[in-house]
């Protein structure tokens, strides 16, 4: 047994600092409790001593919200009879490349799509993984493609759809198994047939159902909650702007306790990358509910790339650094930036120190996903990937499972 011990370093955890020790079962990858005076002197053990310097040990980075990176888009479809192993193998790299970031685990997002795409591709990122050597999948995203299309974004509006045929639509267009490499939908709930598959996707399945995309009143997402909704996809972006008497769904983020409890309030994605939402938006909706408050990078396969102009499918996508367009439209077209990157414009913007930014990348995305008695937290039994991090909030070195890759 080989026990890493961490020390003179502090943990960044539940939104705070606290200076103590970590130590992980370097076989099994998980984090356990500080080890007796025996265990340590036994001959099958072996104590490997990480002194830190000050540093800060996070729990690896989650990413909820992400198309693709490194050239890579997760909505795909296999065309010749080598793109399946291509994909394959491209997607193996970008897993790994990914860590190089911190983000240790994420939810693979596929955007509205035809049929062939979820058969080709959901049963590849949505497969969920362990991994000592690279990103782990939570299970897909599938974001679409029952949306409105009045706020489509730069979703291919010919792939649009309703549920019509209620629950079987989601067979239809998914798969007969998609519930199996699902962790996340996104759908506008306004759309026929919404409304009435959101409580037996929530709770015959492990599977998060969030409101985006969508033209909704505050009321429709009230409804959509008390059907089993518990998240927002990308705040603001997609979705009615918030008024004084109409505060459409932005309003779900501070729902009156008369109305419902503060526990039913959903989590919600923001994209922190001064593009997709203002700052002054996103220190208002961070201080909205804090625990609640999950950033994503709502990246595009672009990210890595070099500045230029992209296709994907029938449409030009211009990369300028972060940002990212429908070629000769105001239209957003995912975003360019890095997880960390947005962490650290959330505390430029709201003033919160590192551990509180750290914890909508961390704890949050855990909790959304109930997953936090593995991922997220640095906690007895929870995986030990970890991010170690400089005061100032450079990363150090990164382990997988216990495992140092970075």
């Amino acid at each position: 047994m080989t026990i890493l011990h961490f020390t003179n370093c502090y943990l960044a955890d539940y939104a705070r600092l606290t200076r103590t020790d970590l130590f992980v079962d370097a076989q099994q990858g998980i984090i356990i409790s500080e080890p007796s005076a025996s265990t340590r002197s036994s001959r099958s053990t072996t104590v490997e001593t990480i002194d830190l310097d000050g540093c800060i040990i996070s729990p690896g980075f989650i990413d909820i919200q992400i198309n693709g990176c490194f050239g890579l888009d997760y909505s795909a479809t296999f065309k010749e009879p080598n793109d399946k192993a291509d994909f394959v193998n491209h997607y193996t790299d970008s897993m790994q490349q990914l860590l190089q970031y911190g983000v240790t685990s994420i939810v693979p997002t596929v955007t509205s799509s035809f049929e062939e795409v979820y058969k080709d591709v959901l049963l590849i990122v949505g497969l969920k993984t362990r991994s000592t050597t690279k990103a782990d999948s939570l299970g897909a995203h599938i974001e679409g493609p029952f949306i409105s299309p009045l706020k489509k974004g730069c979703h291919p509006p010919e792939t649009l759809t309703t549920m019509s045929n209620g629950y079987d639509s989601l067979k239809e267009r998914y798969g007969d198994d998609f519930e199996k490499y699902t962790a996340i939908m996104t759908a506008a709930p306004e759309v026929d047939g919404c409304l009435d598959i959101i409580h037996p996707l929530t709770t015959q399945n492990d599977i998060v159902f969030s409101i985006g995309h969508t033209m909704a009143s505050f009321e429709t997402g009230i409804k959509a909650i008390r059907n089993g909704a518990s998240m927002i996809t990308h705040l603001y972006n997609a979705m009615p702007s918030n008024s004084a008497r109409n505060p459409g769904i932005v309003g779900l983020t501070t729902i009156p306790k008369d109305v419902l409890p503060a526990e039913q309030i959903p989590y919600y994605g923001l994209v922190a990358d001064g593009i997709h939402v203002h700052p002054s938006n996103i220190k208002a909706s961070y201080f909205a509910n804090p625990s609640k408050a999950i950033l994503v990078t709502d990246a595009m396969y672009l990210i890595g790339l070099s500045d230029g102009i992209y296709e994907r499918g029938d449409q030009r996508i211009e990369k300028k650094a972060h940002l990212l367009h429908l070629q000769g439209t105001d239209t957003i077209a995912g975003s360019a930036t890095h997880l960390l990157e947005c962490v650290k414009n959330l505390m430029q913007w709201t003033g919160v120190p590192l551990e509180k930014a750290l914890a909508t990348i961390t704890n949050n995305p855990a909790r959304s996903l109930e997953i936090s008695q593995r991922k997220g937290f640095l906690n007895k039994g929870c995986d030990a990937d970890l991010v170690v991090l400089s005061p100032d909030g450079v990363i150090k070195n990164v382990y997988k499972l216990g495992n140092k890759v970075l």
